[in-house]
């Protein structure tokens, strides 16, 4: 599972022409049930199938935007499959593979580049439960391990791609988190907070590590009595924040920073084995090191199956 990148920068001179495409990269909104509180019953699946798209063709200096002579832009496309297991009533494990489609385009070219990417093995402990009538508290922490499964080293005519675009990140990257769900009545809130540390790839290049916090609060609008079904609109708050990229120690301009965006989440769960979201993200606060190309928007859908 990819985290939340800031962005990335080219590691050889031939793509420096690059540079100044690297993008965001939105949250993968393709799983469930992943960055909450609460874990799945013992003996139990989750299978889901999602899918995302972000454009980025606004280019910040610093929490400024400025015009861009060279028109550039970047467009990614990204479908995820993974697979939950509950091994426990308090212990859920996750495996999430997503397959890339990445393309920069502008006044000098495009680059693009696709294929299977990182895949990434979750554990999450719910450590605490609270009920009450109508209620329920779960607190959750979660550790993770993206691995370099994805190919770094893809090239488009013969030309290798810049980072930001390859379908993999060739580094072994570990992650810890923990999450809050709150549930009263038709009401549902949930806290959310990951860091992921990247390590150095081949080329000895280390994209800077990453932090991520969500707040959302949700509603379910149209609820019925069980097994009938609910729909359920959740707004969204979000802040990522990403360090400098070093390369050979030392740390690489034009690489890090800080986002906040809005988003709203629409659930539905016809029956209790199937569920359906979609939704949009769309920044309000951006600031970057130096001149980069900055997210414009994110949508994103998914389909899980529980049995």
């Amino acid at each position: 599972m990819q985290c939340y990148r800031i962005c990335r920068r080219p590691r050889a001179p031939m793509t420096a022409f690059w540079l100044l495409l690297a993008l965001a990269a939105a949250p993968q909104e393709g799983t469930l049930d992943l960055l909450d509180g609460e874990t799945l019953y013992d003996g139990g699946w989750l299978l889901n199938l999602g899918y995302q798209y972000q454009r980025e063709s606004t280019l910040l200096r610093g929490g400024d935007e400025v015009a861009d002579p060279m028109r550039r832009s970047q467009t990614g496309h990204e479908l995820q499959v993974s697979a939950h297991y509950g091994l426990r009533h308090d212990l859920q494990l996750s495996v999430v593979l997503p397959y890339e489609f990445r393309e920069l385009e502008g006044a000098g070219g495009r680059l693009a580049a696709s294929g299977p990417g990182d895949l990434a093995a979750f554990a999450k402990w719910r450590f605490h439960r609270w009920d009450a009538p109508h209620k329920a508290l779960n607190l959750a922490v979660l550790g993770a391990l993206e691995t370099p499964t994805g190919a770094d080293d893809e090239r488009d005519g013969g030309v290798l791609v810049p980072p930001e675009i390859q379908p993999g990140s060739g580094s072994w990257d570990p992650m810890l988190g923990a999450a809050a769900t709150y549930e009263p009545y038709r009401w549902r809130f949930n806290a959310a907070l990951l860091y992921k540390a990247n390590g150095e790839n081949g080329a000895d290049y280390a994209f800077g590590d990453e932090v991520f916090a969500e707040l959302a609060a949700g509603n379910r609008f149209w609820l019925e009595p069980y097994p009938g079904p609910f729909m359920r609109a959740d707004l969204l708050l979000r802040y990522r924040w990403a360090a400098r990229d070093e390369q050979f120690g030392a740390g690489v301009g034009a690489t890090g920073g800080e986002r906040v965006t809005v988003g709203l989440n629409w659930a539905f769960r016809p029956r209790p084995s199937l569920d359906i979201q979609a939704g949009v993200e769309l920044p309000v606060y951006e600031r970057v090191n130096e001149t980069q190309l900055a997210p414009d928007f994110t949508g994103f859908v998914n389909l899980g199956l529980r049995f």
